[in-house]
This record gives structure tokens, C-alpha cells and sequence, in this order.
């Protein structure tokens, strides 16, 4: 775990997503650890949020989906009937993805693909997730993206985008909140105090981390009554 953070926080680029989880024992470090804690980061900014954001979602696009943690709670936060659809190029996280899904109850698919080039047709009903992931991308990449949200939001669909506290990882994030707001995206910070599960809390302890707290940045924009 220790390992697998600090090629996060520390040693940034360089094809991060796939080397990141190199080997079984970071692969299990970030299904056991670190996608419970997104799920609950999920969570807690889907409550900062309040419900407005997920009117009217009937999709669920979750681009560079992971284990599907992030997107199996915005699909639960969301209508019952909610379908889930994840991209990732990870055959990895994809099957652990599809894990999660049956877990969790959720209908949805899982394919292995580049999330610029799945980038989906998206409009009223729909909300794209991008949870961890713009700041993998390369910054030529990362710009299509933002153009592509920029479009699907002039469509009428909603908008989540999460990323870590730090600015570090994130030094485009001021421009594209700046353009996003043009089209009702709003920015937040939010923190919460976490009742850890009691295994969370024993990895913390074994690990040197400490996730008492937990806090994410985040963009959001509902896609209701456009």
C-alpha cells in the first residue's frame, strides 16, 4: 500500500494507470484499500451534492472505471432502474469491475477500451463519471476530454468529475472548472470525518496512513430541466 501510494502522490506521469498496478500485491492493495475509500469519497460527495445532481440519470458512463467503485455508488445513489457502463483500458480492473457489479446488485456492462476514444454520445439522462482519471492523461488527452464534456453538458447531460485535494496532481484543474461553470458545472471541496470500517482502520495502522478523514475535489453539473 505504501508502495502503491506513493507512485501515486510522488512519481506522477509516465503512463501512471498501468504502472501503478504492476504486479499482484499493488493490484491487491488498490482493490482492498484504495476502491473501498473512493467508494466512500463517492459517497460522501454525493451527499455535499445533494440530490439534484442525479435527476432524471438513467446512465451511469463511468470513463476509466477501475474496480467500478466510484460508479456502482453514483448507480446506487441514483433511480433503481439505473444502468451502469464502464470503460477501462485494465482487463484487470475490468474483471474486477464486473466483481463489483454482481456485489452490489447493479445491471451494467464493462468493456476494455481508451476512454478518449469511448468517449460516449451523451445527453439528457445520461451522467459522465470521471473519478481518478484526468489527471492519468496525457495533457493533449486530457483537453479532448474537456471539450467532450463541454459538449455532452451543452446536450443536457450531467457532469461528476473527481480528483484528489492536492493541487499538485492537478494543475489543470482551475481551467477546466472555469469552463465547465460556463455551462452550470459547480466546484467543491469537500472533507468528511470517517467511521472506518475496523479493517480500514487496522490496514491504516499496518500501513502508516491515516483515512480518520477523507476528501475530494470535486466538479458537478445536473443535467435536470435543460
Amino acid at each position: 500500500m505504501r508502495a502503491l501510494s506513493a507512485r501515486y502522490v510522488e512519481r506522477r506521469g509516465q503512463d501512471l494507470a498501468t504502472r501503478a498496478l504492476e504486479g499482484e500485491a499493488k493490484r491487491a492493495a488498490f482493490a482492498l484499500y484504495y476502491a473501498p475509500l473512493h467508494f466512500l469519497a463517492t459517497r460522501a460527495a454525493l451527499r455535499a451534492l445533494g440530490p439534484e445532481l442525479l435527476v432524471e440519470v438513467r446512465r451511469v458512463h463511468d470513463l476509466g472505471c477501475g474496480t467500478g467503485a466510484v460508479g456502482v455508488a453514483v448507480a446506487l445513489a441514483c433511480s433503481p432502474t439505473a444502468t451502469w457502463r464502464g470503460v477501462d483500458r485494465s482487463g484487470w480492473a475490468l474483471a474486477e469491475a464486473r466483481h463489483t457489479l454482481r456485489a452490489f446488485g447493479v445491471a451494467g456492462s464493462a468493456r476494455r477500451a481508451d476512454l478518449v476514444r469511448a468517449f460516449p454520445r451523451a445527453g439528457r439522462g445520461d451522467l459522465i463519471c470521471l473519478a481518478w482519471a484526468a489527471n492519468e492523461l496525457a495533457p493533449a488527452a486530457r483537453d479532448t476530454v474537456l471539450d467532450r464534456l463541454q459538449q455532452a453538458a451543452a446536450h443536457g447531460a450531467a457532469l461528476l468529475v473527481l480528483e484528489p485535494l492536492a493541487s499538485g496532481p492537478t494543475p489543470w484543474w482551475p481551467e477546466w472548472a472555469a469552463r465547465l461553470a460556463t455551462l452550470g458545472a459547480v466546484e467543491r471541496r469537500v472533507k468528511e470525518t470517517l467511521e472506518r470500517p475496523e479493517w480500514i482502520a487496522r490496514l491504516d495502522e499496518a500501513s502508516g496512513l491515516d483515512h480518520r478523514e477523507i476528501g475530494v475535489r470535486v466538479l458537478a453539473r445536473s443535467g435536470a430541466g435543460d
